[in-house]
Order: C-alpha cells, then structure tokens, then sequence
C-alpha cells in the first residue's frame, strides 16, 4: 500500500442539507476526533478518497489527513469508520480517529493465511472462521496484517489465537481459545452443509395439517363457550 494520505477542508454546513450539499459538491461529509478535542466535522475530496478506499484491505488503517483552510495542517489519523449507501454504494460518511504518536490504539487488522496447509492437500475443507483481530499497539508499529502459518494444518487440526506469534509491541486483544482456522475431514464438511440446508428449509403444510389445526382451533373454541 502506498502512502495514505486525504485531503480536507473544514465544513461549516453540517445536518442532513448540509451533507447532501457537501456530496454535491463533490467532497464526503467527515468527522475528526480524539481524546482531548471537539469533534471537527469536515469534508474529504471523494475522488481520492474513493481511490484510497477502494485499495484497503480493512478499513481500520492509519494515515495522514491533511486539512487545507488558509493554513495547512497535517494530522495523522486511523480511519475507524466508513458509511456506504446499502444500494448504490456511494460512500456516504467517514469517520477519523486523531492519533498520538506515543499512544497505543486499539483496531483490527486482516489475518492473511500462509502456506500450505497438508491437511487441504489430502482433500480436507479450510475453514477461515477468523478474519480481523483485534490488537493494541503504537502507531508507528501497526502492521497491515497479521499472518499465520498453516502449513503444520492438518485434517482435524484447528489454530487458536493463542497460536498466534507476533511481533514486539503487538498486544492480541482477542479471546485466546477463538479458533482463527480450521482443517475439516470432507464427509465432515458434507455434513455440516446438510444440517445448514435442512434448518434453512421452510415448513411446508400440506392440506390434512391445515384440516387438524383447523379442528384443533374449532375444539378449542368450543371449550371456552
């Protein structure tokens, strides 16, 4: 990932007419906070912000923020929050996290898989149950992913989080017995995927069940006259 840097300004108009204002005028409505300051609320230029947006692999990442209104000020920030339209998916809102450089912070980062795992080469079905951790670490040292090793994965095998090595600084915040993977046997798999596909399916009445309800409700009524 290259250099993540957004462009601001400061925004005056704020409330729903003021969104949609800003929006036209082809910037996202955002807001600046953190421990010891008011939330600023601001406007990001959409065009480079989309094109930062659209290359992150989670949102949760560190960046600078660079606010140009008669003087220019650059800010390092984590970019918490990211609201999408459900239907067209414009983003509609973003939400910038202030950072102190000496200062742990708390958010998630993907876990990417790595290596081969033997047990998949035998036929066995990888189950990646746990995507994003939760961590705590300085600014400086936030990593852009977290990996773990499956190539010691066999069928029946799972790793914990508390299997997980990371580096110096790095504190996992996650319950440590939360399995991040899986090694399924495939008939086991099978299995699971049947189970799921019968609870899904819907009740279906047929005409002697609507007949019995029917003469159960008319029982009843009956009882209570």
């Amino acid at each position: 990932m290259k250099k993540i840097e957004f462009i601001g300004r400061l925004r005056e108009k704020t409330g729903k007419g003021g969104a949609r204002e800003t929006r036209r005028e082809g910037f996202i409505p955002a807001i600046l906070y953190g421990p010891g300051y008011e939330p600023l609320p601001i406007k990001v230029e959409r065009k480079s912000a989309e094109k930062i947006i659209n290359q992150l692999r989670a949102h949760n990442v560190m960046g600078d923020l660079k606010i140009s209104d008669g003087k220019e000020e650059k800010i390092k920030v984590i970019l918490k929050d990211i609201q999408f339209d459900e239907i067209t998916g414009e983003i509609l809102h973003l939400d910038f996290y202030r950072v102190r450089m000496d200062k742990p912070v708390v958010m998630e980062v993907p876990i990417n898989l790595v290596g081969e795992s033997p047990g998949v080469e035998k036929g066995g079905i990888l189950e990646h149950e746990l995507r994003e951790i939760e961590i705590e670490v300085l600014p400086a040292n936030i990593p852009e992913k977290i990996d773990v090793d499956i190539s010691n994965l066999d069928i029946g095998d799972s790793l914990l989080v508390k299997d997980i090595e990371v580096g110096e600084g790095i504190k996992i915040l996650e319950d440590e017995e939360k399995v991040v993977v899986s090694i399924l046997a495939p008939e086991v798999a099978e299995e699971e995927e049947k189970e799921e596909e019968v609870e899904a399916e819907p009740e279906v009445i047929s005409e002697e069940k609507v007949e019995e309800r029917r003469k159960e409700e008319s029982s009843e009524e009956s009882s209570k006259e």
